[in-house]
């Protein structure tokens, strides 16, 4: 996950760190709320962003509309009085799958996947028009697992795009926030 337009040139550092602390504690609720415990969590920084590795016990289905509408409600709460440049929104990839571990942390196709998804071209612009808080977009392994398991998502909040970044092509589910304005 990543916060949209981290570095943009009206945001300086005293904004990059006050949405940072924003990205982190957001994203620790957002999982409480999901009844995923932080602690349980391998999580490594990305300066604008945040790789959450959660625990195999996990079910997928609390990765999708769960853990979105909680994310989405605390995007609302943290930017109902923000300007633009203190608004934080957030691009949030979603997957599932095995990782190899290392002295340096986490790696493997599904970590590849991930992050293809998180920077392919068609989700950042698909936010960007949406002016939406949250866009989540998850893989189609996941999303086909979640829809053929039960009652678990609402579909009709999820559209197919195609994601092409790097040497990946592939198809993703996404989910955008119904937020987008904020006061001014």
């Amino acid at each position: 996950m990543d916060v949209v337009a981290f570095s943009a040139l009206d945001r300086d550092e005293i904004v990059q760190l006050e949405l940072r602390h924003a990205m982190y504690a957001t994203v620790q609720r957002a999982l409480a709320m999901t009844c995923i415990p932080w602690q349980a969590c391998h999580a490594e920084d990305r300066g604008d962003g945040i790789l959450v590795v959660l625990p195999p016990e996990i079910p997928g289905h609390l990765l999708l509309d769960p853990l979105a509408n909680h994310l989405s409600a605390m995007l609302r709460q943290w930017n109902l009085y923000r300007s633009d440049v203190a608004r934080l929104r957030m691009r949030v990839a979603v997957t599932a799958g095995s990782v190899r571990w290392d002295e340096y942390g986490v790696s493997g196709r599904v970590v590849i996947e991930l992050f293809r998804l998180l920077e392919a071209p068609s989700f950042k612009e698909a936010i960007d028009l949406s002016g939406s808080d949250l866009g989540l977009l998850a893989g189609e392994r996941l999303f086909e697992d979640v829809v053929c398991s039960g009652p678990y998502v609402e579909q009709e909040r999820y559209r197919a795009v195609q994601v092409a970044c790097k040497e990946t092509k592939a198809v993703g589910w996404l989910w955008l926030s119904r937020s987008g304005a904020v006061a001014a």
